[in-house]
């Protein structure tokens, strides 16, 4: 009950009124629930229980806003009329269309206790269930809108440029002017963000450094070359090795939206013809219904949010998902997952295509 009592207070608060109801798969005490469900098999086989005693009405199950799922994983193969309890219980739970949650068994459909016997792993499982909750029922979603700077961000004159040429050069354009388009957003003081440019016949591609704002831009003969990088991009000594360091924001939903589209835009700053790719994501849902219009041959489910949306992961970190269309080469269908640190705006960003649609454009 402690336990319970803890994992309400950590979704609500502890100013709260109410109720918790607890079913049980079957009413019977026992000292070891082994030895609770050898006897409930035992009393059903020789006629003294009826397996189906603990389930409800549908009207009481729908009294309830979500049910928390912890009948354990233990399995044994004499547990039969366990086995058909439970799928009473999830029949039920079903039809009643009673939101569910809990710590899934990774291969079946069980769920673990919600107070496990070793007292070190209670406050292990009472976190996961917090966070499961928090990204099952406090996913926030945004209109396409909130994906789009909005505000008018006058473009700041970098200190140092260099002519146009092949290759690398310090660039007039400031990627600064991305970041102060977005209203929860800022550049941590002390720190500014500039940029080289690669040009080539026609293509180019881009690198953003954030650095001191103290220190000018070096020329790009006199900076190493990152080998991170396709083109051996120069990088100054000073840098920091990622510009989302950088960047800090109101710690609001829709920052962490504005960041993850930054950190696109700023990965793919002066991308040209053969440079571009996140360039041609289209992020849905589109006024025009662009997903509609291809006939997709699914390689993972369809995702059951299209729009923009922010969660907690498990671990507690934000998380903002959204899908895209693109259409190079071959059309895709991809969700873009991105996890922040729970401290700043760096993330990891991980990108799935979920669907193909046959060939797209060629540049």
């Amino acid at each position: 009950m402690e336990q319970l009592i803890l994992l309400v207070e950590g979704i609500y608060g502890k100013e709260i009124t109410g109720r918790l109801h607890i079913y049980n798969l079957f009413n019977l005490q026992n000292t070891k629930s082994v030895n609770a469900v050898d006897q409930f098999e035992s009393l059903i086989q020789s006629g003294e229980y009826e397996p189906t005693e603990s389930l409800v009405s549908l009207d009481e199950l729908n009294t309830h806003p979500w049910i928390l799922l912890g009948w354990g994983v233990r399995r044994e193969s004499r547990w039969t009329n366990l086995e058909r309890i439970k799928e009473e219980w999830r029949s039920l739970i079903s039809e009643a269309k009673v939101p569910t949650f809990g710590k899934k068994h990774p291969k079946r459909d069980d769920y673990y206790h919600p107070c496990p016997l070793i007292q070190n792993d209670r406050p292990i499982i009472l976190e996961e269930l917090i966070a499961i909750y928090k990204r099952k029922f406090n996913v926030q979603r945004f209109t396409i809108h909130a994906t789009k700077p909005n505000l008018i961000a006058e473009s700041a004159s970098v200190e140092v440029i260099d002519d146009y040429i092949d290759g690398w050069y310090r660039t007039s354009a400031n990627p600064e002017s991305l970041v102060m388009g977005f209203s929860h957003l800022s550049i941590k003081k002390g720190y500014k963000l500039r940029a080289y440019q690669y040009c080539d016949s026609g293509n180019g591609n881009g690198i953003v450094w954030a650095i001191p704002e103290d220190k000018k831009l070096p020329n790009p003969i006199e900076c190493e070359r990152s080998k991170e990088h396709f083109l051996d991009a120069p990088k100054p000594s000073f840098a920091l090795n990622d510009f989302m360091e950088v960047i800090d924001g109101d710690k609001t939903p829709l920052s962490y939206l504005q960041a993850s589209i930054v950190y696109h835009e700023l990965h793919e700053f002066g991308a040209i013809w053969h440079g571009v790719s996140w360039g041609r994501d289209v992020i849905l849902p589109t006024p025009n219904n662009s997903k509609s219009n291809y006939d997709w041959e699914m390689i993972e489910d369809e995702p059951d949010v299209i729009e923009p949306h922010f969660y907690y992961g498990s671990e507690g970190n934000p998380v903002i998902v959204f899908h895209t269309v693109n259409d190079i080469g071959t059309v895709t269908l991809n969700r873009y997952q991105h996890v922040f640190g729970k401290e700043d705006y760096t993330l990891e960003v991980k990108r799935t295509c979920i669907a193909t649609a046959g060939g797209g454009i060629i540049f």
